[in-house]
């Protein structure tokens, strides 16, 4: 499946104010779930700012391919996402084998939605609390999208901390080479 979403993430220290906005919106909780993604290192063209995980969500696995520029401060960022359900447990191990593990992050994930945005509310071990806002969309951004995800940006930022340029895989530990 391919996709693309608006994004933005922040450290955020704490959730409870978080959570209050997204009630006062209309956001419900749907799900706290752990995930484990294998971000392996990639040859790419330097001018792509493509990243490859592995997620495991209980007994789940989806390829994750996607490119992001790095997030700015009160702007929402486009990526293109492509994910692929991976049924054979042993392609973690190929991969590895491949391209090697960049890093691994763990992380517990509370999350929220209304409509087509979600909200993670994400404790990552070894690094803290993040929060992320994603506008899921299928085809492309519309400028009804963006003002919409502005509006829930506005309304969460005086509760969030300073942002996060990358992604998950830039605040862990890299993997002993």
């Amino acid at each position: 499946m391919n996709k693309t979403n608006l994004e933005l993430k922040h450290y955020c220290g704490n959730f409870d104010q978080v959570r209050k906005v997204l009630k006062e919106i209309g956001a419900r909780k749907e799900i706290v779930k752990k995930q484990k993604d294998y971000f392996f290192n990639l040859p790419l063209h330097p001018d792509k700012l493509g990243r490859l995980k592995l997620r495991i969500e209980n007994k789940e696995q989806t390829l994750v391919y996607y490119e992001r520029p790095d997030f700015i401060k009160g702007e929402a960022v486009a990526a293109k996402i492509k994910l692929y359900e991976v049924k054979d447990s042993r392609l973690v191990d190929f991969i590895k084998g491949i391209l090697g593990v960049k890093a691994v992050v763990e992380k517990t994930r509370e999350v929220w939605r209304i409509g087509n945005t979600v909200f993670h509310l994400d404790n990552v071990k070894g690094v803290g609390k993040i929060f992320e806002i994603e506008l899921q969309k299928k085809g492309r951004i519309t400028s009804s999208d963006q003002k919409l995800f502005k509006s829930y940006q506005n309304k969460l930022l005086p509760h969030l901390g300073k942002v996060i340029k990358g992604s998950n895989v830039d605040l862990v530990p890299a993997m002993s080479r």
